[in-house]
């Protein structure tokens, strides 16, 4: 958890059942950050003056019941668990790049194709991945995994002598 040192109203509130306020944090560390609180009926205000059914995309917030110190401050320590994950995500969440999302997506469909390979697919996923081979290369898998068999066994005929075994049977 961040160590809250100070959580301050920066805004004065006018109603505490609709508005919506800054609220300055201050950690032991040093660090501060400033997040939007708001209240479910300044949600709906926004609604209705922007004439649309669902708030826009924005600045990440904290929805609060009422504006009392005491609702904010739980809120806002709520917030601060997991090293300040959602703390974060408020202060920067409409600074993130898309690339962020776009990479986060590339491995979450990644992960997803290989829970839907089965049998030799899969396992020519764990060596295509092990082998760093680029995935447009992976036609290429199935005939060096046959030619990997093929030598594998050739290496034991002659190893072992079976060949020997055959050809003294054979006379």
């Amino acid at each position: 958890m961040m160590r809250i040192k100070k959580i301050r109203f920066i805004d004065e509130v006018k109603d505490q059942l609709n508005d919506s306020i800054d609220v300055g944090i201050e950690f032991e560390d040093g660090s501060s950050y400033t997040i939007i609180v708001r209240t479910p009926d300044d949600l709906v205000e926004e609604m209705l003056q922007e004439g649309t059914n669902f708030i826009k995309p924005g600045t990440p917030v904290i929805v609060v019941k009422q504006l009392t110190k005491k609702t904010v401050n739980e809120a806002i320590k709520a917030y601060a668990e997991d090293e300040g994950y959602w703390l974060k995500l408020c202060q920067f969440g409409d600074e993130l790049d898309i690339s962020v999302f776009n990479k986060l997506e590339a491995q979450h469909r990644e992960d997803v194709e290989l829970f839907e390979l089965e049998g030799l697919d899969r396992l020519f996923y764990y060596i295509q991945k092990y082998l760093n081979i680029p995935s447009d290369n992976r036609i290429l898998i199935g005939p060096i995994f046959f030619l990997i068999l093929i030598s594998l066994i050739a290496y034991y005929i002659f190893k072992l002598g079976l060949l020997d075994f055959f050809f003294n049977f054979i006379n």
